[in-house]
């Protein structure tokens, strides 16, 4: 019984993959710019999404150690912080150490100048964004093309009938080239639409959140450090 589902299932996956190559082929250079849009599409999906991952951007380690800030303050001795965020590659490590280095001799200062290197991370973690999006409107456009060079094809199969009639055939075949285009071109514009609006919406969140840390960061720093200067 095992063995006659094992050979089912790989006779299945063999005319799947049949049927898929069928399409690909018969889809001619237009299905296979659409099958490189959708390796592109997948490619930038994965390197965003592996870019964005929060606990890489933002280690709750570090975060823990930025609320401490007050503690370092009682103690007079911000040196193990400044070490401990030198030592984390993260993007919020790197903003923080700014933040809470004293070289600015404001706070207002240290807020724009903060803020604008901020913005400059945020626009890098965006960087491959406009490619995940042109893809979003290639793919259509090429399956709208492919669709076209399938009617072409079909009425061209109309005109060669002749006397005896339109090869039903051959009309058949490009229909489902058209189709095929079509359903590709779809296929790959979906999901890379899904995937455009969730980076968006993540990369909003982390930006919201990068915002909020590094603003109570700078606050009680100068809360705290400014006394000790006063002194």
């Amino acid at each position: 019984m095992t063995d006659l589902l094992s050979h089912a299932i790989l006779a299945d996956t063999a005319n799947g993959l049949s049927l898929l190559l069928e399409s690909l082929r018969s889809g001619g250079s237009v299905m296979m710019l659409i099958v490189l849009c959708s390796f592109a599409a997948v490619t930038v999906s994965t390197v965003t999404w592996l870019r964005v991952r929060e606990p890489v951007l933002m280690p709750a380690a570090v975060v823990e150690q930025l609320q401490a800030l007050p503690q370092f303050a009682t103690k007079g001795d911000i040196a193990p912080l400044h070490d401990f965020l030198q030592r984390n590659p993260s993007m919020l490590s790197r903003l923080a150490l700014m933040a809470v280095s004293g070289q600015f001799t404001t706070k207002q200062e240290c807020t724009e100048v903060v803020g604008q290197k901020a913005k400059e991370q945020l626009h890098a973690l965006e960087r491959d964004m406009p490619y995940l999006e042109a893809m979003v409107t290639v793919a259509p456009l090429l399956g709208l093309l492919g669709t076209t060079a399938g009617l072409v094809g079909m009425f061209s199969a109309f005109g060669e009938g002749g006397s005896t009639g339109p090869d039903t055939f051959a009309v058949a075949k490009e229909i489902g080239v058209a189709l095929r285009c079509t359903i590709a071109g779809l296929l790959v514009a979906v999901p890379a639409v899904l995937a455009h609006t969730f980076f968006v919406r993540k990369l909003d969140g982390i930006s919201m959140r990068l915002e909020s840390i590094l603003m109570d960061t700078i606050n009680t720093f100068y809360q705290h450090f400014e006394v000790q200067r006063a002194k």
